[in-house]
Order: C-alpha cells, then structure tokens, then sequence
C-alpha cells in the first residue's frame, strides 16, 4: 500500500473519507485473506489455498479462476453463503513497526475526500468516527488470528507438506493462477512423532485438512463464471492486500 494514512487524530486533522456502500471494490480481488477461525465457514463456501506473499505465506480463499475478477462479487453484491471477514474491514488495514502496531487508511481506495466533505475520521474530541471504530475493533479482534494462522502455515511449510495444486485440476476447473498451494497427505501422514505434535500444537493440522477438503469446492468457480462472468479489470498488487505482521505489539493511535 503506498503512503497509507496513519489512523491518529494529528494526521486525520481535516480529512474525510466515504464509506463503501456496497463490496465493489473486491470485485478485482481474486484471493482474499483469512484466518484460522473462518475456515470452517470459508472451506464449505469456496476453495482454500496457501499462497506466498513478499515470503509471507498466507492463507486465502481462490474467489476466481483469473487474476482480475473476482467471481463472487456482482454488482456489489455478495454471491457466496460465507463472507471473508476482510471485507467489512476495507479499507483500513494493520501495519507494524518493531513492537507497535498502525491501522492505516488506504489512499488509493479512491474513498478518502480531498475536498472535506465525506465523513471525518475523527471528532473534534479526537474520538473515531463509529463507522472508522468498528473497522478499527474488528481489525484488532481478527489481527492475532492472524498471526496464529501465519505461525501454523509457516510451520507446515517448514514440515515440508506443502505443494502446488495440481495442474491436472486447474486444467480440469479452468484455474488460471499460479502459486496456489494446498498439503501432500502422504507427506503429512509419513511425518514422524515430534513434528507432527509441533504440527498440532500450533493448531496447523485443521488448516491442513481444511485446504484440502476445499478443493472440492473449485467446481463453485465455474458456476460463478457462468453466472456472474463479468469483465477482467487490471490484477491488483497482491502486496497492497497481504501485509507482514509482527509477533508482539501495541496499537498507537496517538503519534
């Protein structure tokens, strides 16, 4: 994300942004962030993969079979029964520095109003606006999800049980993305006591047996592709979307 504003009363002084009234602005976002507490939900609703972001892996939900066209997104409207939790969020997003942490406001959301006359982030008390404090607590809530779930991926892909899908089934599905990874079972079952433990206690055994059982649900994006085919817009920077985090921090909201 380039030059995010900062979210603090000092750099938000005389600025106003507009509220998304609806989720085209995911319309382009092909995989969309999520955590290990949505993937229940997420795994019956569309397909799971891990991807590796500026050597970041993450987990993501696939909600297209191209970059550029987000197939569970038409006319602002959310097609899937599940709705990743980073949509409500946008465009506010967690950055860190060393120890603290920022929630940052993404300028090129094309939201914020140059002109003054959209919503003020804050009061005259230096009190956030409700729709910016609701971002802000939700963002706060799912941010250690997060990062147990960034933990558990990284321990999986250092178990080495991590592989590419395979391309006999993107062919067969008509994926055109690359750099989508799901778990070798084989692999997984033929790990030896201590790491599979490590595995388990890290709790990355449900995200490995969830990405898995997703796949089944890559056949969803060709129905959507029927329904809902759209128009491939330019691919997003996928760094914009996916940032990394620290382990330990404290939010500031005052610098």
């Amino acid at each position: 994300m380039a030059d995010p504003l900062v979210l603090n009363p000092r750099e938000c002084e005389g600025k106003t942004w507009h509220p998304p009234h609806d989720l085209a602005f995911a319309a382009s976002s092909v995989l969309i962030p999520l955590h290990g507490r949505e993937l229940a939900k997420a795994a019956a609703s569309m397909p799971l993969a891990l991807v590796e972001v500026a050597g970041v892996w993450q987990l993501v939900g696939v909600c297209g079979l191209a970059l550029g066209h987000n197939l569970f997104v038409r006319e602002g409207k959310w097609l899937g029964s599940y709705q990743p939790e980073w949509l409500s969020t946008w465009p506010f997003e967690i950055a860190t520095r060393g120890e603290r942490g920022y929630v940052t406001f993404e300028r090129e959301s094309g939201l914020e109003d140059v002109h003054g006359a959209g919503e003020p982030f804050f009061d005259d008390q230096g009190q956030m606006s409700p729709a910016v404090a609701s971002r802000v607590e939700a963002l706060k809530a799912s941010f250690p999800r997060h990062q147990a779930t960034r933990k558990a991926v990284a321990a999986l892909v250092e178990a080495g049980v991590v592989t590419p899908w395979p391309e006999a089934l993107k062919q067969s599905q008509g994926v055109a993305l690359d750099g989508l990874y799901m778990v070798d079972e084989p692999a997984l079952a033929k790990l030896d006591d201590a790491a599979f433990l490590e595995l388990r206690r890290l709790q990355a055994l449900p995200i490995a047996y969830a990405l898995n059982l997703s796949i089944t649900q890559t056949h969803l994006l060709g129905r959507l592709a029927r329904l809902n085919p759209g128009q491939v817009a330019t691919p997003d920077n996928l760094d914009s979307v996916f940032g990394n985090d620290d382990d330990e921090f404290s939010f500031d909201f005052d610098s």
